[in-house]
Parts: structure tokens; sequence; C-alpha cells
């Protein structure tokens, strides 16, 4: 496996300053490990280890490239577990939107029977519950502030337009029924 294959996460790590540490000037002994690792097995880029390496004051005291790894494994060690409360936070949000949306999507079934029945008033207070949900997901998922980004937050943003779309239609049909302008 390449180098090219891991530079998303290169990067990732690089401009997240892993554990926010800021860059000290490199020891030579940094920036002779470093070259050395250019020529392995991942072709480890060399300003990125002078980079890491140099950003954390562990690297300071360390007396060779042993020292050095040990610094570079436990950078990664906390890098995997930030990574998984991430994703575990994720997951956990995901399944809160899978359950709102399940729950909008018989409210909008019953809303489209209702309708059909003539039940006006039944149809439009569900829709206008289900039209809810699209933002009670975009919450949920960013509540954990773990992801920069909702993953789903076009289909939320089209589901909070249409359902409240289709709400407002039913109010006015709900109103004109009622005797409303």
């Amino acid at each position: 496996m390449a180098i090219h294959q891991h530079i998303p996460l290169l990067l990732f790590l690089g401009a997240a300053g892993v554990s926010g540490l800021a860059p000290r000037r490199a020891s030579p002994l940094i920036k002779l490990t470093c070259a050395a690792a250019t020529k392995y097995t991942w072709k480890t880029l060399y300003h990125y280890c002078v980079h890491m390496l140099s950003a954390d004051p562990r690297a300071t005291f360390a007396a060779d490239a042993r020292g050095l790894a040990v610094v570079a494994a436990s950078l990664t060690a906390a890098n995997v577990t930030s990574t998984v409360r991430a994703l575990r936070d994720l997951v956990g949000s995901i399944q809160q939107c899978l359950d709102m949306y399940r729950d909008m999507n018989g409210w909008v079934v019953g809303a489209v029977d209702d309708l059909r029945a003539g039940r006006v008033e039944a149809a439009w207070l569900a829709l206008k519950d289900a039209s809810y949900q699209p933002g009670y997901c975009e919450l949920a998922l960013m509540e954990g502030n773990s992801t920069p980004k909702d993953p789903v937050s076009d289909g939320n943003n089209a589901s909070d337009w249409m359902s409240a779309m289709a709400a407002d239609i039913a109010e006015t049909l709900h109103d004109h029924r009622a005797g409303s302008p």
C-alpha cells in the first residue's frame, strides 16, 4: 500500500495538529529519523513526519529513533481513540435520526390516507408533527460535535422543506374547511 492512500488521513492529522500541538524546532534526531522513514514501506512524507514529531514535547526527550517511534505510536493511539469516539457518536446520532425518520414516514403515510379520506385536520396535524423531524435529526447529528458536517444535511433540508410545504398546504385546507379565508 502506498503513501498516497494515506494522504487524506495524514492531511487530517496535520491540519488537526493532533491534540492541539504546535510545531517546535525539529531536533537533528527528528530530522534524521524522518528522512530515514521516507525510504520505507509507507513512504512517510518527510515534512509531515518532522511537523508531527516536532509538535509533541515528548519527542524532545527521545534519545533515539525507538523513542520517536513511541511518540509516533502514542500520537496514532490518540487519533484512533478520537476517531472511534467520533464514529460511535455518529452511529448513535444516525440511529436517532433513523428512528425519527421512521416516525416521520408513518405520520406522512397516515396523512396521505387521511387526506384521501377527507380527514384534513388529522392529516394536517400529522404533517405538522412530521415537519419537525428533519430539524431534530439535524440537532442529533450536530449535538455530539464529533463531526464537522452533518452527513445527511441535504436530505434533511429537502425533507424539511417538503414536509413543511405539505403541512402548510394541509393547513390551508384545514382553515378553508373551518371557515377561515
